[in-house]
């Protein structure tokens, strides 16, 4: 990783802990019963998917944690649901209004596959793209009972903090890359919130770049470096890609199948959250400006897109607040988003937070569309 992923990096770790010190509180309020505990898992079991089903075991047991700890994160997910979740869902129903099927791309998403599925619940394919590699998906069958152990303790951990944070710490992120004894892996998490999310994982295999197609396609052999999980829904079969790709300069400048691919996918609509303001710095031009000459809807917060490019795309709505970036960011990003928040007769409410940004005042959202 470059010197300005380690900087990044370190500025989230501290975004994440003040974050999480503001929500514990209301965490505690939140599980104050065994009964209520227990209704939620109970609820929560009810409507998650299927992984690997087949026909000697078509409803297998979930495959990652287990008794106590799977309720801790069925709780979990319901508190995340109730703060985050719905009222997301909610709002982008009317807001997003997103069109059945097609394509989602979703840049600097690490394994946030949370938050595209509840933007745009509709789509046939997800495409996801973020630095760490997918790996292979964990299998308990396999593992000594310690590495059980540590990675189930490890995973629950984890995944408390997201539904406190809604975004992931790419420290963390590279932490786990690192970690040699209990990984939990992107494509773990990936798998995991499609699961609580009602999508049966039916198939998941590691894709390489093919020259011919000039697509991602299936390998026979790996590496586990990029993935795809094959999912459905209801009976409606949809693709989630997770592409491992550095976006910087440094890297496009010299790639251009991954140039000619990222123009491609991004001819669609694109989602973009929590992304450390990357795409405001110069070694991100190339994402940045074909995003501006081909996304058709662009929705991020103010950690996207400079606003001045932005409203280059088409009209902009607003919702929410923003006056500056999270103190750890520099504080002159975005004068222009913040001037027009500040000039907006139409800023509209955001019902939930988004980003790192958690307060009323100060959370937002914004949205372009491309005007044929």
């Amino acid at each position: 990783m470059k010197s300005w992923s380690t900087s990044i990096a370190n500025k989230i770790a501290a975004v994440a802990a003040l974050t999480v010190l503001s929500v514990l509180p209301v965490i505690g309020a939140a599980s104050t019963t065994q009964s209520q505990g227990q209704s939620q898992a109970q609820s929560q079991a009810q409507s998650q998917g299927l992984y690997l089903p087949t026909a000697q075991q078509p409803a297998p047991a979930f495959p990652f944690l287990q008794g106590a700890l799977k309720t801790q994160a069925d709780d979990a997910w319901g508190f995340y649901q109730k703060t985050i979740g719905q009222p997301l869902s909610t709002w982008a129903a009317a807001e997003i209004a997103p069109k059945a099927g097609g394509t989602v791309f979703y840049p600097f998403s690490g394994p946030d596959f949370v938050t595209v599925a509840h933007a745009f619940p509709n789509a046939d394919r997800y495409v996801m793209v973020a630095m760490q590699a997918a790996g292979a998906p964990v299998t308990l069958a396999t593992m000594p009972a310690a590495r059980v152990q540590g990675f189930q303790s490890k995973f629950i951990r984890e995944w408390m903090k997201f539904s406190r944070l809604a975004f992931f710490r790419t420290d963390d992120l590279n932490e786990d890359q690192r970690d040699q004894f209990a990984p939990i892996g992107v494509t773990t998490i990936l798998s995991t919130f499609a699961l609580y999310s009602g999508f049966d994982v039916m198939e998941i295999y590691p894709i390489v770049y093919d020259e011919k197609t000039e697509d991602f396609i299936k390998s026979e052999t790996g590496p586990w470096k990029s993935v795809r999980l094959v999912l459905s829904k209801a009976g409606k079969p949809v693709t989630l890609d997770y592409v491992s790709l550095d976006l910087s300069d440094a890297s496009l400048s010299k790639n251009e199948p991954m140039r000619k691919w990222l123009a491609r996918e991004a001819s669609n609509p694109v989602l973009i959250k929590a992304a450390s303001h990357l795409l405001q710095e110069t070694y991100f031009s190339i994402l940045r400006d074909i995003l501006v000459a081909h996304a058709t809807m662009v929705v991020q917060d103010e950690t996207g897109l400079n606003y001045s490019y932005f409203a280059q795309i088409g009209p902009v709505d607003l919702y929410g607040g923003f006056l500056y970036p999270h103190e750890l960011f520099n504080r002159k990003k975005q004068e222009s988003l913040a001037q027009a928040y500040r000039e907006s007769k139409n800023v509209k409410p955001l019902p939930f937070a988004f980003s790192y940004n958690k307060t009323n005042e100060r959370r937002s959202v914004q949205i372009v569309r491309r005007q044929n």
